[in-house]
């Protein structure tokens, strides 16, 4: 269509004047006039601007929020920040990075912050310990792994994880008291359990540190710029920038150690509901996924049952305790406590959940401070703690044999203090404690594998002494000497106990079996012993030297007439740190030197250190140096 000339020239007009004219801004018209409102129809448009007749939403007070965070939590907590502050605007994140230790010694020593993250419970329990932190706010956000990283050109020729171990190799790594440092110690502690990497893989591997670093971050650091030849950091420091400079060396989960992290709004917050609201948005499915984009596993107990990480545990009485989470803060209290927390250290997740023990000492031996480097730094309970003194403590749990229910149990229930009863007395009830202990640590694996240990090594002598016959079997005897109060006595065990079992199962033939009705051990004068006259004798001691006692007893007239006496055939029952009749841990080598001591024939070239190196190597991954130092200077057999 053609318009009239005269038009056309004023549309052109019109265009040159709007061409030239300056923009003006939208404008948001908050009220209109009213006639304007009456005459005119109102048309919704789709969009998101506030209707023009509502008053504007009230603004929040700009705050900041302070947050302490361990160096590994470096980049993810960086992008959680700015998250949170994205879907809170009137919230600023402040982020402080350091070692965990760093960060909590500054919480104790009331710097300013409004949450704390620590990268393992050590560190939480000492701001709980200080009042920072409420005992009952923290919550586990995110686990972590170990990896080993060394630089591009690869100058130490790492190809496989045992080259670690290599002479010359310089390695760096996380100082003790960072929580990466002491994961990586736990590492080595496993390593050397394992045959792949040796019994002398830790001290090795340590030879080579040149420098211990003071958070995850330097030891990635100075790897990432090859002033060392590797490291070991968590997966979650292996960044962009760190990857592009540097290889790394998965380790084995078998191994590895998985580091928990809690999270806790601090107690003296300035801004009590904003802190909450970040730790908050960390546990949510948002958080969980930033975290996870970091390499970051997910909580234990997000997955560890399908109740959405409740679980139950059933324990030596039958009694079912139901758990929220997997318990942080674990006390071991009560009478006969050593031979319960042996049981329990079999555990790898032992040493950093236990907060708080009774005495674990049987005359002058204590075990656990030889494989618990954090031993020093627990609470000390005495044997005679009570609820109240043990509740002090804070814990998510307490652990007791079950004799101790009535005047220490109940009380601490209570109180609302959930307690798991164990007994560990007889290798039946190993197999079922070991059990709990799985369930409770959320760690069926660890357990079944103890369980199968001390089952195929007891099935393994029984299987052995099968080919006995009844003439064959020898008539045994165990005595316990005491001299309490200066008054020296012998005692028989009851037929139920572990002492009982493990001559039966070595073959022995108990002759005291008549003898002990009770349910402890009873006393018995020589007149007794020498009706029986057994063909062996074995002579347990809990405090005084036993082969002292038998050289005090060969000198005796009267014991020279008895038959095991007189062919040399007198015992002192081998033990090292503490005697190995017990229900301890030890039970299973209790039972292997029973069974050689009375028919060595049946057991050739027997070697009782060697059995019991690899005893400690192979349930509490203890290294050779460590065995050396520690346990073979007590050996007696």
């Amino acid at each position: 269509m053609k318009f009239p000339r005269c038009i056309a020239i004023l549309l052109i007009l019109a265009l040159m004047i709007t061409g030239c004219s300056t923009p003006t801004p939208a404008t948001v018209v908050t009220e209109a006039p009213a006639e304007a409102v009456a005459a005119t129809e109102i048309v919704e448009e789709p969009t998101s601007a506030p209707d023009s007749n509502e008053a504007p939403a009230e603004e929040k007070d700009p705050i900041t929020l302070t947050v302490f965070a361990a160096a590994s939590l470096t980049e993810s907590f960086t992008e959680l920040g700015a998250q949170f502050e994205a879907a809170n605007p009137h919230i600023k994140v402040v982020l402080s990075f350091a070692g965990s230790q760093q960060v909590a010694q500054q919480l104790i020593e009331n710097a300013p912050a409004d949450v704390f993250a620590s990268a393992n419970m050590k560190y939480m329990d000492a701001v709980i310990e200080s009042g920072r932190v409420s005992p009952d706010s923290y919550q586990i956000f995110a686990r972590n792994g170990l990896v080993v990283i060394y630089p591009k050109d690869n100058p130490g020729g790492m190809r496989t994880l045992s080259d670690l171990a290599n002479s010359d190799l310089k390695l760096v790594l996380a100082a003790a008291e960072v929580p990466v440092g002491q994961y990586t110690e736990n590492f080595l502690d496993k390593a050397v359990e394992n045959p792949a990497y040796g019994p002398t893989f830790k001290d090795d591997v340590l030879k080579n540190v040149v420098s211990y670093e003071d958070n995850v971050k330097s030891v990635a650091t100075k790897v990432s710029l090859g002033e060392a030849d590797a490291g070991i950091v968590y997966l979650t420091d292996i960044t962009a920038p760190v990857a592009e400079k540097v290889d790394s060396i998965s380790i084995p989960e078998e191994v590895n150690v998985i580091a928990t992290y809690p999270i806790a709004p601090v107690a003296d917050s300035a801004y009590p509901e904003e802190a909450q609201m970040f730790v908050d948005f960390v546990l949510s499915a948002e958080g969980q996924a930033t975290l996870a984009s970091f390499n970051f596993l997910p909580a234990p107990d997000k997955s560890s049952s399908a109740s959405g990480g409740s679980f139950t545990v059933t324990d030596a009485l039958e009694r079912e305790i139901t758990f929220e989470k997997v318990p942080q803060k674990i006390v071991l209290a009560g009478k006969a406590l050593f031979m319960v927390a042996d049981a329990i250290y079999l555990f790898p997740e032992a040493g950093q959940n236990i907060a708080a023990l009774g005495p674990t000492k049987q005359g002058s031996g204590n075990f656990i401070p030889m494989i618990d480097p954090t031993f020093a730094d627990k609470i000390s309970l005495e044997s005679e703690a009570g609820a109240e003194e043990i509740a002090a403590a804070q814990p998510d749990c307490v652990i007791m044999k079950s004799s101790n229910a009535e005047k220490l149990g109940t009380p601490l229930e209570e109180l609302g203090i959930p307690v798991v009863y164990l007994d560990f007395e007889t290798p039946d009830q190993y197999q079922r404690d070991l059990k709990t202990l799985g369930q409770l640590f959320q760690n069926p694996k660890r357990a079944e594998e103890l369980a199968a240990y001390y089952q195929e090594k007891a099935d393994a002598i029984s299987t052995t002494v099968s080919s006995l016959s009844d003439d064959q079997k020898l008539r045994t005897l165990i005595l316990y000497y005491s001299d309490k109060d200066g008054e020296v006595a012998f005692n028989v065990p009851p037929m139920s106990w572990i002492q009982t079992i493990l001559v039966e199962t070595a073959g022995g033939l108990p002759v005291w079996q008549d003898a002990n009705p009770s349910k402890g051990w009873t006393k018995v004068n020589l007149e007794q012993i020498a009706a029986w006259n057994p063909d062996v004798i074995l002579i347990v001691s809990y405090f005084n030297p036993a082969d002292e006692v038998i050289a005090k007893l060969k000198e005796d007239a009267q014991w020279q007439a008895l038959d095991a006496m007189k062919s040399d055939k007198v015992y002192a029952f081998a033990k090292d740190v503490y005697s190995w009749d017990q229900p301890d841990t030890r039970w299973i080598l209790g039972l292997t030197w029973t069974a050689s001591t009375l028919y060595p024939d049946l057991f050739p070239g027997l070697d009782i250190s060697e059995l019991a190196k690899a005893f400690y190597q192979d349930l509490y991954g203890m290294d050779e140096t460590s065995f050396q130092e520690n346990i073979q200077p007590l050996i007696q057999e």
